[in-house]
């Protein structure tokens, strides 16, 4: 008798226990797995042309450091031109251009710090280390609407504790930084 109920209570419980499970499964919510976002997602319009316009910067820096703005520009155009963004990529001061597939490029290097010039601490090591930021903005030359804004600095980039970017270095390394942005944001023609 006490094995029959036992057998009895097996035959309601694991039925029910099975419901049970089957009823929480299908309760919970399920995450979607999504690719990881990219760094640089593109633009939605393709753009057969780039204008780079000439980088503009405050007169104070211009003036006291204009081989560095000249070396980032310059690095950026090389860096376009490797990446093969677009079919064709040119250097305009200001840009008129009123295209159907132009993307124009507005760089404006809004600080530059040099930890060489800046005071130094009680130990003798700079109070600031070295840093170069521009602003870069995106716009349709057509419509002349402003289609992304990013700024870009080299204080952003993770180094490893020995290895740091040299204040020689620094307007390439810009440079690069703003070309990869362009050329990833460009979508492919």
């Amino acid at each position: 008798m006490k094995k029959n109920a036992i057998f009895q209570k097996y035959i309601i419980f694991l039925p029910s226990a099975v419901v049970c499970i089957l009823i929480l499964i299908s309760c919970a919510k399920l995450i979607p797995v999504k690719p990881p976002d990219e760094k640089y997602p593109p633009l939605e319009k393709v753009y057969k042309k780039i204008i780079l316009q000439k980088f503009e910067v405050a007169h104070d820096l211009q003036k006291e450091y204009p081989q560095i703005i000249l070396t980032c520009e310059a690095t950026a155009m090389n860096e376009l031109l490797k990446y093969n963004a677009a079919p064709i990529i040119q250097k305009a001061h200001t840009s008129t251009s009123r295209e159907t597939h132009a993307l124009i490029v507005r760089t404006r290097i809004t600080r530059l710090r040099l930890a060489s010039s800046s005071a130094l601490s009680v130990t003798g090591a700079p109070r600031e280390k070295s840093a170069m930021t521009a602003e870069v903005l995106l716009i349709d030359a057509k419509t002349r609407n402003a289609l992304r804004k990013i700024t870009l600095s080299t204080a952003d980039i993770p180094t490893s504790p020995g290895l740091k970017v040299s204040e020689r270095e620094m307007p390439s390394v810009l440079g690069k930084l703003i070309a990869e942005y362009i050329a990833k944001s460009v979508s492919p023609y």
